[in-house]
């Protein structure tokens, strides 16, 4: 294989116009099929950074924003969105699960200053139940995170600040935490800021949160007509983390006695309309390990066509290269006609050219991680920047070793694809090449 390798580069310095050409039209090809894996990858299956993912289970199996009154929700009856009191109802009545977050489904438009001469700047916060933090496993960079003792309704207003805010908007400034802020014109603290890296337990093109803050903080900032005052308010998603042991099918049936017990308790509040559909409505435990992936529901379609449709002009472009082989195959012809005469078995052959095709490839698709880091940066752009939305959003073009791993496998494959065709060519002509050859006898 190093004989091969070594004959390979030098048949490659030989004709370098060749080389560019195959090098350049696999950067290509194995870039852009690499970009829309790196989103693939992030969007559709990658798990929230947290403490064991696998571990957590949402209560509803639709993505819905952000606001749905009423004691029905959709045109089949299944819930996603509730409200503070069935979150409690849930939380009190179900201790499969060791704890169970409620958060904002959405961000919340926040106009924040430091102190009372600062200028005010508006970021996205978000309202979450005390126990937000602990269910996902998250540990403070600096401080503390929110608890159960911050989310009543007399305590003092807090707030917990994203690692990227503080590091992008306020110089990583360690006298943040504990410092006063003005929030929608109340006071609240910060206290503590959030590892690098966690973007909360949804992935949204309308951005990341930059604040967390209590949902019982809604009712100091909205007053009597609060969300978390009103039965029929649904605007939370449930994440919980089930304890080992209990069956998931046996939970969601669990799960849904107890909603029906928790609306029957409500009848005499509902509408005409609602009472005559409320024991349709139903809800289904899913599993939580990607969060509540808005993202993925928004964009899945369009990412697998992009894939799809990369995996074709990659296809393509290995027919052409393939192409380009076999002429340059034929115009060797010669060479591999004294290779077969002098004893060169078919696997010699065909992995000579199977190496060199090989090789080919991995150098276009080094080469491709550059095109794809580009690709998906505009990607980014095209989707969140040109569409409207200047939210950050906590994708990375960069490539992970998954992608890395991908990449190389693309490219061992694509080696192997536009390389099968002219490596077995010698195969059908060793019977009749030899014939070509004169050897003179010594006299």
């Amino acid at each position: 294989m190093l004989a091969d390798l070594r004959d390979a580069l030098r048949q490659l310095r030989k004709a370098p116009g060749f080389a560019a050409t195959v090098v350049v039209t696999l950067a290509l090809g194995i870039g852009a099929t690499t970009a829309i894996f790196t989103l693939v990858h992030q969007v559709m299956l990658k798990s929230l950074p947290v403490t064991k993912p696998n571990e957590l289970w949402r209560i509803g199996d639709k993505i819905r924003c952000c606001n749905w009154g009423g004691y029905t929700q959709g045109d089949d009856g299944d819930f996603a969105l509730f409200s503070w009191q069935a979150y409690r109802h849930f939380r009190e009545n179900t201790p499969e699960f060791t704890d169970l977050a409620a958060l904002q489904a959405g961000n919340s438009p926040l106009g924040v200053r430091r102190g009372s001469q600062a200028q005010t700047d508006t970021f996205n916060g978000q309202h979450v139940s005390g126990n937000f933090f602990r269910t996902l496993g998250i540990q403070p960079w600096i401080g503390r995170l929110m608890s159960d003792a911050d989310d009543q309704e007399n305590a003092p207003l807090v707030a917990v600040m994203s690692f990227r805010t503080w590091q992008t908007k306020y110089g990583s400034d360690p006298a943040v935490v504990g410092a006063n802020f003005q929030i929608n014109g109340h006071p609240f603290t910060v206290i503590g800021v959030t590892p690098p890296g966690f973007y909360g337990a949804k992935l949204s093109g309308w951005g990341m949160p930059d604040f967390w803050i209590s949902i019982a903080s809604e009712n100091v900032m909205e007053g009597p007509t609060s969300r978390p005052k009103r039965p029929n308010g649904n605007y939370l998603d449930l994440l919980g983390r089930v304890r080992p042991g209990p069956n998931p099918q046996a939970l969601d049936s669990k799960l849904r006695v107890e909603f029906h017990n928790w609306l029957a308790s409500h009848v005499s509040d509902m509408e005409p309309g609602e009472k005559q559909l409320w024991q349709q409505q139903t809800v289904h435990l899913v599993p939580g390990g990607a969060g509540v992936a808005e993202m993925r529901d928004d964009y899945q379609d369009g990412l697998k066509l992009l894939l799809i449709a990369a995996g074709c002009v990659l296809l393509v472009a290995c027919g052409n290269l393939a192409n380009l082989m076999l002429a340059r195959g034929l115009k060797d012809r010669a060479q591999v006609s004294v290779r077969v005469a002098l004893g060169a078995s078919r696997f010699r052959l065909v992995r000579k050219a199977l190496v060199e095709s090989v090789l080919l490839a991995i150098i276009g698709g080094a080469l491709g991680i550059a095109v794809a880091y580009a690709g998906t940066r505009l990607i980014l752009y095209l989707a969140f920047e040109v569409a409207g939305s200047h939210n950050y959003v906590p994708v990375s073009p960069l490539p992970s070793w998954p992608v890395l791993l991908f990449t190389l496998g693309i490219s061992i494959l694509t080696g192997i694809l536009f390389g099968t065709a002219p490596a077995w060519i010698p195969v059908h002509n060793r019977n009749r090449q030899p014939t070509s050859v004169a050897f003179s006898k010594p006299t």
